[in-house]
């Protein structure tokens, strides 16, 4: 499974940067799932986010691991829109240092993306 390695802190903090990636490379490595993209933000540029978003688009990658759902952005809003990119990829989204979302809570926010018609206005910038 190919997998791309997702991280964000709000203020730069390379320790803390180090330790998402660490966290999502072990959880990879446990799983045996091939690491074909790593991407990093730090504050409000979400540079890495569109890159993750070009990735997905292009369909080559299969699950995105983060550390924690508060990466893919600052509202519901935001997180539900990056869900919504993530489904339409046929990839799946692991959240390391989270317990897993119930597929009820996911189809919510599928619902509530395409309902809003929000899929498209993800905050890149």
């Amino acid at each position: 499974m190919r997998a791309f390695i997702y991280t964000r802190n709000a203020e730069p903090n390379p320790a803390q940067q180090r330790r998402q990636y660490e966290q999502c490379k072990t959880a990879a490595e446990q799983r045996h799932y091939q690491v074909v993209g790593t991407a990093h933000d730090d504050g409000h540029h979400r540079s890495g986010l569109a890159t993750l978003i070009e990735r997905l688009r292009a369909r080559d990658i299969d699950i995105v691991l983060i550390t924690d759902y508060a990466c893919l952005g600052p509202t519901i809003t935001a997180l539900a829109a990056m869900m919504d990119e993530i489904d339409r990829a046929d990839a799946r989204l692991l959240a390391c240092a989270e317990a897993l979302l119930p597929p009820t809570i996911l189809d919510m926010l599928l619902t509530l993306v395409r309902r809003q018609g929000l899929s498209g206005e993800i905050e890149s910038s």
